[in-house]
């Protein structure tokens, strides 16, 4: 019986050390909050790129060929793209989110 009770003595600390977190909640918040922020940019950023995919397919339609280039894509979607974000293949019409 001692026995048990020493194991689940040692159990219950290795637990208790395995759980505790050395970060203050602070850094704890924060940390969360950019794990957050970044969730959200890597969501806007797919749906932007589904939404531009959207914009090639209905040019191909309108002019049965692809965008010749990002400008081309851009001035017939009515925004602005910058070509530092988006990496265009206008043989394939196919449209990607750069890596940061």
């Amino acid at each position: 019986m001692r026995l048990l009770n020493r194991k689940l003595l040692f159990l219950s600390i290795a637990f208790l050390l395995a759980s505790c977190d050395s970060r203050n909640p602070v850094e704890q918040y924060g940390d969360s909050v950019v794990k957050g922020y970044r969730n959200a940019e890597r969501v806007g950023s797919k749906t932007s790129v589904q939404n531009l995919q959207e914009s090639i397919k209905a040019f191909h339609a309108a002019y049965e060929r692809y965008p010749a280039d990002l400008r081309e894509l851009s001035a017939f979607a009515g925004t602005t793209l910058d070509e530092n974000t988006y990496q265009y293949d206008p043989v394939k019409g196919v449209i990607t989110a750069k890596e940061k």
